[in-house]
């Protein structure tokens, strides 16, 4: 069943998958979901962002983000990460707890509930 509001995302999250993205630069990319705010870490920078409470219709913009360099390669990942992400206009949980960020019918994004 999909989620409804903001407020069932609340929590930590790991990203399983990106679509089109090589994830190997990545160790442990991680969202933490706050009262409609979506904070984020990468390799390289962290991000801030709030939407809702909505979560079937909305934009993740404009995205804040912190300084950091990495190598160039990860860059590169990490800035086609965040083009994906610019892209999410709903969010849904599914009934095995996957959070699925999709833009329109395209899932673009996966991510596991950080438990414990």
């Amino acid at each position: 069943m999909a989620s409804n509001t903001a407020a069932d995302l609340d929590g930590a999250w790991i990203v399983q998958k990106v679509k089109d993205i090589d994830l190997t630069p990545f160790e442990d990319l991680r969202f933490d979901f706050d009262d409609g705010t979506l904070y984020g870490s990468s390799p390289c920078r962290s991000f801030t962002t709030t939407f809702g409470p909505d979560i079937e219709n909305l934009m993740l913009s404009p995205l804040q983000f912190g300084g950091g360099l990495c190598d160039e390669d990860t860059m590169i990942s990490e800035r086609n990460f965040f083009q994906q992400i610019s892209l999410v206009n709903r969010m849904e949980i599914t009934e095995s707890g996957v959070l699925v960020m999709y833009n329109f019918e395209q899932p673009l994004l996966w991510a596991k509930k950080l438990t414990g």
